[in-house]
């Protein structure tokens, strides 16, 4: 469910493409300099995402120095300070996040070094995880409450006789709005939290619809837990009208989710990040939902890597 929430570069003013770049090349500065060069690839588009929120909303500080890109070191990019809170909660949520599910993505790349980097990069990042536990504390993320949380989502996934959907994205709506929203909590008025806390549990649940999609020949094949095969009666995968019917049926979900978001959106009043946020829920999400058709209804495979992500920018 990562690798979602990014906008569209072709559809964004210079200005909002490099203030977004700005943040995903702090997280990843400063996921480095805390650890070394290969925690840049558990950089993430959500990171850079809520540190841009959590900067203009809390922080508000946007001072910039000149320093190494983490991939090509002989560039130079502009980052935010080492030390700036958001950029410190941007890296803790990439590391979260590869704790919750970041792991399950990454098996699912192919390849004898990338699956032997992989289970080396899996140890060493559950030790760093462990080893930074007090930055969750200053972000108000009690990962007790998460763990649980996921606890009660594995048991759901386990049950067979869970086959209602709501209940599924209710349990990850809950607990992505948590994650994403806990760290504004005391910070920003509480009216305007409360409206956040809803508008990150609708992404959620797109998240997890997007993810089910995308990912339901895989799973079937495999025997895993799939939303969508877990709550349709009649699986009909080969027929390529049934996948059709399911593909309209589940976005149709998506938008209705996404629309909650927009009605929303006044209410966050933004500024900065304002354009590019309307950017990821039309033209970002519009490009996932057609990636999601041509892996569900063409069963083309997806090819994108989560390796050096930031080439899109």
């Amino acid at each position: 469910m990562l690798g979602l929430v990014k906008p569209y570069k072709m559809e964004l003013l210079v200005k909002d493409c490099m203030y977004y770049k700005l943040y995903y090349c702090s997280v990843c500065r400063n996921l480095v300099r805390r650890n070394n060069r290969l925690y840049a690839f558990v950089n993430s588009y959500e990171a850079a995402f809520l540190a841009m929120l959590y900067n203009e909303m809390v922080v508000q500080d946007l001072e910039a120095v000149k320093d190494r890109c983490s991939g090509l070191p002989l560039v130079k990019v502009p980052a935010l300070l080492p030390d700036h809170e958001a950029v410190e909660l941007g890296a803790a949520l990439s590391l979260l996040a590869f704790h919750v599910k970041f792991q399950d993505d990454l098996n699912d790349e192919t390849g004898f070094w990338i699956r032997k980097y992989n289970r080396f990069l899996a140890g060493r990042l559950k030790k760093t995880f462990k080893d930074q536990a007090g930055q969750f504390k200053k972000f108000n993320i009690d990962l007790d409450i998460v763990q649980k949380e996921q606890d009660k989502l594995n048991r759901m996934e386990r049950d067979p006789s869970l086959r209602d959907i709501a209940l599924h994205l209710q349990q990850w709506g809950g607990l992505f709005s948590y994650i994403m929203s806990q760290p504004f909590l005391g910070k920003i008025e509480s009216k305007r939290h409360k409206t956040l806390v809803q508008w990150f549990d609708h992404l959620g649940r797109i998240l997890y619809l997007l993810d089910s999609m995308a990912d339901l020949h895989r799973d079937q094949a495999s025997g895993e837990f799939n939303l969508i095969l877990r709550a349709e009666d009649n699986i009909d995968s080969a027929n390529e009208n049934w996948l059709k019917n399911i593909y309209n049926q589940y976005q149709g979900r998506v938008h209705e989710e996404r629309t909650s978001m927009l009605q929303l959106l006044p209410a966050l009043d933004l500024n900065e990040s304002l354009a590019i946020v309307s950017n990821i829920l039309s033209h970002g999400l519009d490009r996932e939902c057609a990636a999601v058709f041509d892996s569900l209804v063409l069963k083309k495979s997806k090819n994108q890597s989560l390796l050096f992500n930031c080439q899109d920018f």
